[in-house]
């Protein structure tokens, strides 16, 4: 039970947190975040250009957005840095990997 709990805390916390990094690095560095998006948006024209067929291509030219390529990318760096963290903190304090439980 406490591994779901973990995992659930793991994948709530790094929304919130992947929303407030991308909130400070738009703020902080507009340039970057600007970068970022056009490096999105060729992410998303070079997806959307593959040999699907039209039936399957047109709902990922629907449902894909930049924007969401871009907090998809700051939640999975954030969850990775969360993961660690916590992976760091339980070594501090039992001296063993969460493997050996």
């Amino acid at each position: 039970m406490a591994r779901v709990l973990a995992a659930a805390g793991n994948i709530f916390f790094s929304l919130l947190l992947g929303a407030v990094a991308l909130a400070f690095v738009a703020v902080q560095w507009p340039e970057v975040m600007e970068q970022i998006l056009t490096l999105a948006a060729g992410l998303k024209e070079h997806l959307t250009n593959t040999p699907l067929a039209s039936k399957y291509n047109v709902w990922i030219k629907f449902l894909l957005q930049e924007q969401q390529l871009v907090f998809m990318g700051f939640v999975i760096v954030t969850r990775i840095l969360l993961a660690t963290l916590i992976a760091f903190i339980f070594y501090l304090f039992t001296g063993r990997t969460q493997d050996a439980l």
